[in-house]
């Protein structure tokens, strides 16, 4: 091979190499500064050491002391196979490293409660006799660090932010961020479970505005019929909702869907005013609103302000007052947003408004 072939064969290598930079506006986990201690000094096999920071991962990282959390969701982080993923599981909560709660699993931050066989000069398989691997040095009661910090010292612990302003996602953006990953599991006929990374897409920092379910579903459907598929498998979410990308796709896919579905988003909101006036509040045209009319035009069967216009009649003639503010005209009303939605679409069609 000529240098020049070299060259062009490396420049092509260079440019399909992806980087990958962690970034805390992409979401951390916090975690007390004396946890993190007995973590590292525990005597844990490398995969029970795994589960558990997966475990960690899925509770912490969402700000929840236990949640219910399935073992193929920690296989997807700790990258081991699931039913290995359940015995290591299993073994830490036997050591209550972990605490199980029916089907809730969560850490054990009360660490005298721990009960390692390793730490104990004990063997995992044996369970009485003593370690041959271990001997009479047990790492995790060295406790140097310990000895030299005051037990008085009180330290704060860090305090970088996960969502606006220093706080944990809201409940606007973590109910947004579950309809973002049912949308995309419909679409892609999976069973992702983490919506973590759509909440970091929604939730504004200082150095970006929050962008809306609208934009998240545009940029999954996108995903979904133009991105070249590895192993015959739809990228994930945490690929999709990359904040220092996300921007361009979103970008892209706003562009690919005019060239999909041409239709006057405009004669639309004329038709629901028109068909809608006096039973439900009048909406006007913006652009979260033309996303959410092309998105469901692709849904119609007839991809025109008059398919719009014979939807918006159908969820009159079937709609229960309870859409209308109730008997007593005070409560809930739907509005044209709620019609944008497909499972309101999909109610009228089944009839179980």
């Amino acid at each position: 091979m000529n240098s020049t072939a070299e060259i062009i064969q490396f420049r092509a290598l260079e440019v399909r190499e992806e980087r990958r930079v962690a970034d805390t506006d992409d979401g951390y986990t916090r975690l007390a500064n004396m946890l993190l201690e007995e973590y590292a000094g525990a005597d844990l096999t490398k995969r029970q050491f795994k589960v558990l920071l997966a475990v960690i991962k899925l509770t912490y990282g969402w700000n929840k002391k236990m949640d219910r959390i399935s073992d193929s969701q920690i296989s997807a982080i700790a990258r081991l196979p699931v039913k290995r993923c359940n015995e290591a599981k299993l073994q830490l909560v036997e050591m209550n490293v972990l605490l199980q709660q029916g089907r809730q699993f969560g850490p054990n931050k009360n660490v005298s409660e721990w009960r390692i066989p390793q730490n104990e000069g004990l063997s995992l398989k044996s369970g009485d006799k003593k370690s041959l691997n271990l001997g009479d040095s047990y790492p995790s009661k060295q406790g140097d660090t310990k000895d030299i910090i005051p037990k008085t010292l009180k330290t704060d612990p860090p305090k970088a932010p996960k969502g606006e302003n220093g706080k944990g996602f809201s409940e606007h953006v973590l109910t947004e961020a579950k309809q973002a990953l049912e949308y995309y599991n419909e679409l892609t006929d999976g069973s992702c479970r983490s919506a973590e990374p759509f909440a970091v897409l929604l939730t504004k920092t200082q150095s970006r505005s929050s962008y809306t379910l609208q934009d998240l579903q545009l940029v999954i459907r996108w995903v979904v019929q133009k991105w070249k598929r590895r192993n015959n498998t739809v990228a994930k979410p945490a690929n999709i909702c990359r904040v220092n990308r996300f921007d361009g796709y979103l970008s892209d896919a706003e562009v690919w869907q005019k060239t999909c579905v041409d239709i006057d988003c405009q004669a639309v909101i004329d038709a629901y005013n028109d068909v809608t006036a006096g039973r439900m509040a009048p909406a006007d045209l913006y652009r979260d609103r033309s996303i959410a009319i092309r998105e469901l035009a692709s849904h119609l069967a007839k991809q025109t302000p008059e398919g719009f216009r014979a939807y918006f009649k159908a969820f009159l003639a079937d709609a229960r007052e309870y859409y209308f503010g109730g008997a007593d005209g005070l409560g809930w009303r739907a509005d044209f947003d709620y019609l944008m939605q497909p499972k309101t679409l999909r109610k009228v069609r089944e009839g179980t408004l």
